[in-house]
């Protein structure tokens, strides 16, 4: 399980031979491919959950929608206290991939097997004996205490059995199988919300849903290890070497600090929300954070294949190979994506009160101030990739807990200081800080030249593009019905800016002469189709 060199020394490929990095026509296939499937099962997700959402509100009432929300964000928070084992695998998969190491590939899994079954047993199993005195601290009345303690301790064993099945999943991801990967996401989130709005419509409540999660568990598992099966030679199935074991468990005790930091970052807050006012405010509160995971991670979509590619990269040639790989990766990252994420932070202002009414318009609120705030990180999304592509993984741990360190005393004194709103606000400000650091420490360690995503962030057509979408939004809320419907008709002015930001960043005439041949294509397409009989195949 030994891995390549990747730095920069005389043991690696050189550039433009078979070892070195992928023609750019390649990266972006793979790429391309990576994002389109993972964004067509995040938008499936997006909207089976349109319509459990307000179901649940109404089914559950809100308190005890309060009680769920806040046992996912736990779940969450434990979900990432794996000691680092996860992202491990995620990096050691695609690197041997890259290599075409197989035999790595089958030891890594009985490794990762083993040492994610204790860690996370030993997580689980200390959750379940304490989760009456965790839950005694909400915000909430016994009864609903109690719920939530009882729901945390049924929820502990799919957890775990999730965690072993995660690792299977890496090894699909790793090689670049994203159509079977999300089509096994879409499979088990159908079952999710089918078995949810049955269970919970039959009188089920809380319990129905863990039902739920079960039977969704049960899918995704089955799947994940029919996937990786291909890539596995079980005679190769054995604990690594001592030596490796060293290396596995140094990477993922650095990586580790970064997965609790994060989670820190995204899922205490409701905890604290949960802690300081009524749990009803932790329903809107999670709601907007919900939205704005969903929004930022549509984008988002393209990092875990970038992050796949530059592994592989690194896997099978040099450190500046990869290094020439993401500048070209990254300075396309950040001029596709610029626009999205505070064109969005506009459109959820109304959206989101359109679509739930009433109280929730909280939850718009707080999706905006998080997406804003969480922007400069997505926009280096690419560089902390690279990061653990390239053995660092120290940098995560760095800035994700330098953002912990502002975020925790801002989110609690503003809370204090001017309400639930304050929460978000001192969130993004934490993730903006670490981001900046971010950026510092990563020239010190991996070149000192890096460049930066500033150079390539493209003001002018950004700030036209917010500008209509604001001006449109006004007329869409004045018009929007209640319910997804209404959510949908508010989103129509982001997509028209996001259109303004297209043309201004290609200019006009040549974003014109793109979208006619984007047309002209889909037809092309359409009238082929038309044109095949059912067996596939040719008209005469």
């Amino acid at each position: 399980m030994s891995e390549p060199r990747g730095d920069g020394g005389d043991g690696g490929h050189p550039p433009g031979t078979a070892g070195g990095a992928e023609d750019t026509g390649a990266v972006l296939r793979r790429i391309g491919g990576g994002l389109s499937w993972n964004t067509t099962a995040q938008a499936a997700t997006v909207v089976l959950n349109l319509g459990l959402t307000p179901f649940l509100l109404t089914r559950l009432g809100v308190d005890r929608y309060g009680i769920f929300a806040l046992t996912a964000s736990f779940r969450g928070l434990l979900s990432n206290l794996d000691g680092g084992l996860g992202p491990t695998a995620y990096r050691y998969f695609a690197v041997h991939a890259g290599s075409g190491d197989r035999r790595a590939t089958s030891s890594l899994l009985a490794t990762m097997l083993v040492l994610t079954a204790l860690v996370v047993g030993l997580v689980t199993g200390a959750s379940a004996i304490f989760a009456p005195g965790i839950m005694s601290l909400v915000h909430a009345s016994p009864a609903l205490r109690e719920s939530g303690a009882l729901l945390v301790r049924e929820y502990m064993p799919i957890m775990f059995v999730g965690a072993l099945r995660a690792m299977f999943q890496r090894i699909v991801m790793a090689n670049h199988r994203w159509a079977y990967y999300n089509g096994t996401v879409i499979a088990s989130e159908v079952v999710y919300v089918g078995l949810a709005f049955a269970l919970v419509d039959s009188g089920l409540g809380l319990s129905g849903l863990v039902l739920a999660f079960a039977g969704s568990e049960a899918v995704a598992l089955v799947s994940a290890v029919a996937g990786a099966w291909h890539f596995v030679d079980v005679r190769h199935m054995r604990l690594a070497r001592r030596s490796e074991l060293r290396d596995l468990l140094r990477f993922s005790s650095r990586v580790q600090i970064a997965e609790v930091a994060s989670s820190f970052n995204f899922e205490i807050d409701a905890l604290i929300v949960g802690l300081i006012f009524p749990v009803r405010y932790v329903s809107f509160y999670s709601i907007g954070s919900n939205v704005s995971s969903q929004l930022a991670g549509l984008p988002g979509n393209a990092l875990p294949p970038i992050s796949v590619t530059l592994s592989r990269t690194f896997g099978r040639s040099t450190l500046r190979d990869t290094l020439d790989e993401f500048v070209a990766i990254q300075r396309m990252w950040v001029r596709t994506i610029a626009a999205f994420p505070l064109v969005a932070a506009v459109a959820v202002l109304f959206g989101v009160d359109r679509w739930l009414g009433g109280q929730a318009e909280l939850a718009g609120v707080v999706a905006a101030i998080l997406l804003v705030g969480q922007s400069p990180l997505l926009y280096s999304g690419v560089m902390d990739t690279l990061g653990k592509a390239a053995n660092r993984p120290g940098l995560e741990s760095r800035y994700l807990g330098v953002g912990m360190a502002v975020n925790i005393p801002f989110t609690v004194g503003l809370a204090f200081g001017v309400g639930m709103l304050g929460v978000p606000i001192g969130t993004g400000l934490g993730q903006m800080a670490s981001s900046v650091y971010f950026l510092r420490i990563a020239r010190r360690q991996i070149a000192p030249d890096l460049r930066s995503f500033v150079p390539d962030f493209p003001v002018v057509p950004v700030l036209l593009s917010l500008a209509a979408t604001a001006a449109l939004e006004f007329g869409a809320f004045a018009i929007a019905p209640r319910g997804a419907v209404g959510l949908l008709v508010c989103a129509l002015p982001a997509v028209v800016g996001l259109a303004v930001y297209a043309m201004a960043l290609l200019g006009w005439n040549e974003g014109i002469a793109r979208a006619r041949d984007g047309l002209r294509a889909v037809r092309a397409r359409a009238g082929a189709r038309r044109g095949s009989r059912p067996d596939g195949g040719e008209t005469g």
